[in-house]
C-alpha cells in the first residue's frame, strides 16, 4: 500500500496528475477541488493516497490533507459508492460544508452530485451519519466525565470545526443548553445547535 507521495508534479489533467518520485512517475486520480489546490507543473507536491484494488483495476487517488483521505474511505464504506462517486462527492463542496449536510440529513447536496441519485445521498447520508458522530464524539465517549472538560467548550469547537463563525456557535451553543437544567453531552449540545442554526 503507498500511504503518500512526495514528489515533483511532472503532468496535470484534468482528473488526474503525474507525481516524479525519485525517477518513477505515479499517476494519480485527485478530484477537482484537490487540482485546483495543486501547484504547477515542475513544482513540488505531496499527496495523502488511496491504493484501489480491483480484479481487473490499480489506481492511486490523491488527496491534500488526511481528514480528505478518512472522508473518502468512509464513502467508499457505503454500498454503491465507488472511487469515482467519491470523488465526485468530495469535489462538490469543502470537507466541513459535507460534514455538515452528513450531520444535518441534508441528502440534497449530496443529490446534486453526477451520478448521484436521491436514493443513493439518502443513503450515504444514513450510512455516514452514525460513523461521522463516533469520530466527531467518540474522544467524550472514551473519555467519561474528564476533568475540566467543559461540554459547551466541545460543542463550540465542533461547530467552529464544522464552518460555523465563533459567534454563530457560541449562540447556538447558548440555546441549545437552554433546557434540562443545562446539563447536556457534547453531541446533544451539538445535534440540538444544528437543527437551530439549520432553521437560521
Amino acid at each position: 500500500m503507498i500511504a503518500t507521495l512526495e514528489g515533483v508534479l511532472a503532468q496535470r489533467a484534468s482528473d488526474w496528475v503525474i507525481v516524479d518520485v525519485h525517477g518513477v512517475g505515479y499517476l494519480v486520480t485527485v478530484g477537482s477541488r484537490t487540482l485546483t489546490e495543486l501547484p504547477r507543473a515542475g513544482e513540488r507536491v505531496r499527496l495523502y493516497t488511496y491504493t484501489y484494488v480491483r480484479e481487473d483495476a490499480l489506481g492511486l487517488f490523491g488527496f491534500l490533507s488526511q481528514e480528505e483521505l478518512a472522508f473518502f474511505k468512509l464513502l467508499l464504506s457505503v454500498k454503491g459508492i465507488g472511487p469515482k462517486a467519491a470523488l465526485g462527492i468530495l469535489s462538490r463542496a469543502e470537507l466541513r460544508v459535507l460534514k455538515r449536510a452528513v450531520l444535518q440529513d441534508d441528502a440534497a447536496l449530496l443529490a446534486t452530485v453526477p451520478g448521484i441519485g436521491p436514493k443513493t445521498a439518502a443513503r450515504v447520508v444514513l450510512e455516514l451519519k452514525g460513523k461521522l458522530k463516533d469520530e466527531i464524539f467518540g474522544e467524550e465517549a472514551r473519555l467519561p466525565a474528564a476533568s475540566g472538560s467543559d461540554p459547551m467548550a466541545q460543542a463550540l469547537q465542533v461547530l467552529t470545526g464544522l464552518g460555523y463563525t465563533p459567534a454563530e456557535a457560541k449562540e447556538a451553543v447558548r440555546k441549545a443548553s437552554g433546557g434540562n437544567g443545562g446539563s447536556h453531552s457534547v453531541e446533544q449540545l451539538v445535534t440540538v445547535a444544528l437543527k437551530g442554526l439549520d432553521r437560521g
